[in-house]
């Protein structure tokens, strides 16, 4: 009898991908994800100088729950007059954050210039973009396919996918990154082109946010040989990593000191370093302080869809946690060095710090005042992508027994779960249908 082939991975990924974006990005009001209008007009004004003749996106669509069926087809209806948009060519850099988001856009606009029909252009270009990146990383990455598979298909990464968020750009890159630094371990090479694929990264990395740039921290903890021109260098870099593993404590300490120091600099005018220890703690621990604790930035993680606005059951939070154990725990144990699984369990804290932190220097003053007792900003989604950092910590507990088969079915069912849960909350809140 002939044994029939294994599913690839991202042939997975690419059947459900399609289902669950596409679905999303019709059944999830437009205005309905947080900071959809705002990203829209970032993306237009990439081409358009604002003036105040120019089309108000912040101001004009709704973003109240009971969808009005007919002023939503008049989004979709409706031209509006783009004689007065002033074409400017402001793109830079930051732009390509919203690249796929401003090419819909733009041929939208083209095409038929409706609100609707724009808006809907835009977010077909950033899903198909992150359908196809996502489908590319995970046939680029040697380690952790599951893994990515799993997060990408999270409720929460589906509906930033539909919408216009630059949250996909910015995924692809982190996730384009972690896949770099794993080939390499895969290879053990580090040859002239990754000079290049590094450099790249690295541009790619501070642009979309700053603080993905300490991924890169990453890199002198795989094992590799330089190849190329950069050969000369190897004996020096063994001699340097020996010297490093053997005083590393000392280097661990130091590293602790220049990042509390960071801070230390970074909060002397905001009520210094004992200060905002206690910021953080009753940000990230005390419920009774900070009312988003359990919601956007926990459950926010997972799913906590629409304008913050509908949150996926705990129960149904849990699974998504055992499954993504489990596939942790079923991937190549000691594929990445011990040092490596180290600093990247760590890199995971200092990303959450590094977000907070962010959120207290910028918006929380400007919400609550200077000085605030909790940090507010920051969401869910911000840490999901660097949940990917935990799998070689955990990978390395120990091995599990279970069939590969089996993981596929858990793993889709639960992808499934989600989907269908999410569909059954979002549908009826917003359209008011299926009761």
């Amino acid at each position: 009898m002939k044994r029939n082939k294994e599913v690839k991975v991202e042939n997975i990924f690419l059947l459900l991908a399609s289902i669950f974006v596409l679905t999303f990005m019709i059944a999830q009001p437009i205005n309905r994800v947080p900071d959809e209008t705002n990203h829209a007009r970032m993306t237009w004004e990439i081409f358009h100088k604002p003036t105040s003749r120019t089309y108000k996106w912040m101001d004009k669509i709704p973003s109240t729950p009971n969808v009005s069926p007919a002023e939503y087809k008049q989004l979709f209806s409706e031209k509006i007059d783009l004689a007065q948009e002033e074409f400017t060519f402001g793109f830079n850099l930051k732009a390509i954050s919203f690249l796929p988001q401003l090419i819909g856009m733009t041929l939208g606009s083209l095409l038929y210039p409706s609100v609707g029909f724009i808006v809907m252009m835009g977010r077909l270009f950033n899903a198909l973009a992150y359908i196809i990146g996502v489908y590319l990383m995970i046939k680029y990455f040697k380690y952790g396919k599951k893994a990515l598979l799993f997060l990408s298909l999270l409720p929460i990464m589906v509906q930033q996918a539909a919408s216009l968020s630059y949250d996909v750009m910015n995924y692809l890159e982190i996730m384009l990154a972690v896949g770099f630094l794993t080939n390499i371990a895969y290879h053990k090479k580090f040859t002239n082109r990754n000079v290049l694929e590094l450099l790249v990264i690295s541009i790619g990395l501070f642009v979309t946010k700053p603080n993905n740039v300490l991924l890169l921290g990453l890199l002198p903890f795989v094992h590799f040989e330089f190849e190329g021109f950069l050969a000369v260098l190897n004996k020096p870099f063994v001699a340097t990593k020996a010297f490093v593993a053997r005083y590393r404590i000392i280097f661990y300490i130091l590293g602790f000191a220049a990042f509390f120091l960071a801070l230390h600099l970074a909060f002397g005018n905001q009520g210094g370093l004992l200060h905002y220890g206690q910021v953080l703690l009753n940000t990230l621990f005390k419920q009774s302080v900070n009312g988003d604790l359990n919601t956007i930035l926990t459950i926010g993680m997972f799913g906590f869809l629409g304008n913050f606005t509908i949150q996926l059951p705990l129960w149904l939070i849990f699974i998504d946690v055992a499954v993504l154990a489990l596939i942790f725990l079923q991937s190549q144990k000691d594929f990445m060095t011990k040092g490596y699984a180290v600093m990247s369990r760590y890199l995971f804290l200092v990303q959450v710090i590094a977000v907070v932190s962010i959120m207290y220097l910028q918006w929380t003053p400007i919400v609550l005042g200077k000085g605030a007792m909790i940090s507010v900003g920051a969401q869910g989604r911000y840490f999901t992508p660097f949940l990917i950092l935990l799998l070689p910590t955990v990978a390395n507990l120990g091995t599990l027994d279970i069939k590969d088969r089996v993981v596929n079915q858990m793993m889709v069912g639960t992808l499934i779960a989600n989907f269908l849960v999410s569909l059954y909350l979002m549908v009826p809140f917003y359209w008011n249908v299926l009761g």
